[in-house]
C-alpha cells in the first residue's frame, strides 16, 4: 500500500530536503506540500494525504493550531509533528491534540520512514529519546485540554511577560490575552500566575 504523504513547513529548504530523503522510497509518494496551517486546511481536500509531516512552529496559523481543525474536520488523516523542540510539554499537547507521532527535525532517513508506516496504519510513534519524556496518550488526555493559543500564553506568562509583552508578541490585543490568562486560571485551577506556572511545570504542561 502507498502512503500520500503531504509536507508542511514554513521553510522551503526544510520541505525540500524532506522531498529529497522521501523521494523514491518504495511504499511512500509526496502528494503536496504547504508552507503554512492554513495553506494546508485550504488543500487537503485536493491532495487527500494519508499521513502529514506537519511543522510545529509556523507563521499565520502554528501546526498546533491546524491540528486541532483537522482533528474536528479531517479526523481520518494522521499527523507526525516535526520539531526542533523536544520539550515535553510540546510532545504532549500534540498527543492531546490528536497527532499520532511526534519526530524531530534532526532525525534520519530510516526513522522518518519507520514513523510514517506505523503511523500509516494507526499506531503511535514518538522519536526514541522522546518516549520516556512524556506521559502516555491515554494519561495525557487526562490532563486539563489547553488550546495551542493559550499554551502560548501560558509558557510566555511563565517566562515572566506582563499581558502588554504577550499581546505584542502574539499580535493581539491586550484584552484578549486578558480572557486567556482567565480561562487558564479556570483550567488549572488556580488563582495567580505562579500557581500556574508551577501547576503546568508539575502537569508537564512547560518545561
Amino acid at each position: 500500500m502507498t502512503i500520500r504523504v503531504m509536507l508542511v513547513d514554513d521553510h522551503r529548504i526544510v520541505r525540500e530536503g524532506l522531498a529529497y530523503m522521501l523521494d523514491g522510497i518504495d511504499g511512500i509518494e509526496l502528494a503536496g506540500e504547504a508552507r503554512s496551517g492554513s495553506e494546508l486546511l485550504a488543500t487537503i481536500d485536493d491532495v487527500r494525504p494519508d499521513v502529514i509531516l506537519l511543522d510545529v512552529h509556523m507563521p499565520e496559523m502554528s501546526g498546533l493550531e491546524a491540528l486541532e481543525q483537522l482533528r474536528r474536520d479531517h479526523p481520518d488523516v494522521k499527523v507526525i509533528m516535526l520539531s526542533m523542540h523536544d520539550q515535553a510539554s510540546y510532545v504532549q499537547q500534540a498527543l492531546r491534540l490528536g497527532a499520532r507521532g511526534y519526530v524531530l527535525k534532526n532525525t534520519g532517513l530510516e526513522e522518518l520512514v519507520r514513523a510514517l508506516e506505523l503511523v500509516s496504519t494507526g499506531k503511535l510513534y514518538l522519536q526514541g529519546e522522546l518516549a520516556g519524556a512524556v506521559v502516555a496518550p491515554h494519561e495525557a488526555a487526562d490532563l486539563p485540554h489547553l488550546s495551542p493559543r493559550e499554551l502560548e500564553v501560558l509558557r510566555l506568562m511563565s517566562d515572566g511577560r506582563e499581558n502588554k509583552q504577550i499581546a505584542r508578541q502574539l499580535g493581539i490585543s491586550e484584552a484578549t490575552v486578558k480572557t486567556h490568562v482567565k480561562a487558564l486560571y479556570t483550567r488549572l485551577g488556580v488563582r495567580s500566575r505562579a500557581q500556574a506556572t508551577s501547576t503546568a511545570l508539575r502537569l508537564g504542561l512547560i518545561d
